[in-house]
């Protein structure tokens, strides 16, 4: 039955009965019992339930598995639809784990080792080999940006080269999650044997890679995009080229947005094509830098909404995201008072990505390029426990006029496929072509219909990579 079926009390003694090692089975009767009998007398008294705290750091396999359970029961966001399992049939806390989730609802919640989470948002490392891999049409498996310095680029592979077999195997006959495993190891020194086919040669190569620990550079291009006959319109365009909202974004989106409001643009194009998440925080602070005054004052940038068992955490002001005007440290930031914006996105724009867009919505045009987003209106409170870092749904976000039903993620504005043939922040690829040409002129570019691979920009177009790459995150 489902765990909820009878309300919250009755699912406290299931909790005690399943795991009874951690309490007497004092209640097994209130988890199925005896059928309807009445001649049984109720127990003078139920024992004290333990709670998400005391089940903390428990740290042996069923104990992680109690706390797990609990943990969920307590702060998921779709935990009255949980379907109860056996734990004993899976062999590791987070297999229990990814069982409990409501697939139906969920497609992001996840595990993962505490050290490789906070090593990727607080310092932007990633273990790897240094790409945005991209799973296209009849399953070519193309590289959409490559990391400075990492393996990849150490070995001449660029944006467009496409991946034929990995480990000696066609890339067909992988599964996406084989896929992750292979191209995201956790620990660093991870040999893989590619055979990459670059950008117009004909013959592939074979390349050996050991996995390292790569810093991501999530501001890696901002650039001002001159007059020419293709921008009659403004003299100066700024294109922002944004891939990760973690902390050390914060300075270099300051850096750029003060480069921008120096050299006097009119109009942005934020390129969020392989952005799939961070910290909200980041989110808010970007939207009110484009922004700046044509944002309503003390306007709600996202609303935090809660279960119905945390109306405290629904309401608490701290959980309504303002558009914060300043950094943590109290600097002022720069901003471009824009009435509009270009949004190039993708299915690999997600969670607090798609917040950028939903929060600026009430008060700025946004015009989106591309594909459709990820549909990821939800987010995540890091909690740690044995040394795994759990990302449960916990909250939906809703903007400042309530929207936040968004699960069939955002629509473009113009349909645009992605360009491999040229680089990101080249005038002529293709999406930003077309951001520019609708720009001008108001209307999708006749070319952009009728691109090879046009289908990819919606719903075949995948993103692989690591769980934590989709995240709309709170500190």
């Amino acid at each position: 039955m489902p765990l909820f079926l009878f309300g919250e009390r009755l699912h406290a003694a299931c909790l005690a009965s399943t795991l009874g090692w951690i309490v007497p089975l004092l209640l097994v009767a209130a988890c199925g019992g005896s059928g309807g009998g009445s001649s049984t007398p109720a127990p003078a008294a139920a024992a004290a339930q333990p709670t998400v705290d005391q089940l903390a750091n428990i740290c042996t396999v069923p104990g992680e598995k109690a706390w797990e359970l609990a943990h969920l029961n307590d702060v998921y966001l779709f935990y009255r639809d949980i379907v109860p399992v056996d734990p004993n049939a899976y062999a590791t806390p987070e297999g229990y784990f990814s069982a409990l989730l409501v697939t139906s609802k969920d497609r992001f919640s996840f595990v993962e080792p505490q050290s490789v989470a906070d090593a990727f948002f607080n310092a932007g490392q990633n273990v790897g080999y240094g790409a945005v891999f991209k799973l296209d049409t009849g399953n070519r498996l193309r590289i959409g940006f490559v990391d400075a310095g990492g393996p990849l680029a150490l070995q001449n592979v660029a944006r467009g080269a496409e991946i034929t077999t990995l480990a000696g195997a066609a890339v067909s006959t992988y599964s996406t999650a084989a896929l992750n495993a292979l191209l995201f190891p956790n620990t660093v020194g991870v040999s893989l044997t590619l055979t990459v086919l670059d950008l117009g040669q004909t013959v592939p190569r074979s390349i050996t890679l050991a996995s390292s620990n790569v810093i991501e550079n999530p501001v890696p291009l901002a650039q001002v995009i001159p007059a020419d006959n293709t921008n009659p319109l403004s003299a100066r365009i700024g294109y922002l080229l944004f891939n990760d909202h973690i902390a050390t974004s914060e300075a270099e989106l300051i850096g750029a947005i003060t480069s921008f409001q120096a050299a006097g643009v009119s109009d942005v194009v934020l390129d969020l094509r392989y952005n799939g998440g961070g910290f909200l925080y980041i989110a808010s602070e970007l939207a009110y830098m484009l922004g700046g005054n044509k944002i309503a004052a003390n306007a709600t940038f996202e609303k935090l909404l809660f279960n119905d068992k945390h109306p405290e955490k629904t309401n608490n002001p701290a959980n309504t995201v303002p558009f914060y005007t300043a950094t943590s440290g109290g600097q002022a930031l720069p901003t471009l008072n824009l009435p509009r914006v270009f949004v190039i996105t993708a299915p690999g724009t997600c969670s607090a990505s798609e917040s950028v867009i939903n929060g600026l919505t009430p008060f700025v045009q946004v015009i989106r390029i591309g594909g459709t987003t990820c549909g990821k209106p939800y987010g995540f409170i890091q909690t740690n426990n044995c040394g795994n870092a759990y990302f449960a749904i916990q909250f939906q976000g809703v903007n400042n006029v309530g929207f936040g039903d968004y699960t069939n993620g955002f629509a473009p504005t113009c349909v645009v496929a992605d360009d491999f043939s040229r680089a990101l922040g080249d005038p002529n690829e293709g999406r930003l072509s077309a951001t520019l040409a609708y720009r001008n002129a108001g209307i999708c570019p006749a070319t952009a219909a009728s691109q090879e691979g046009l289908q990819s920009a919606q719903a075949i177009e995948r993103i692989l990579g690591r769980p934590e790459r989709q995240n709309r995150l709170i500190r």
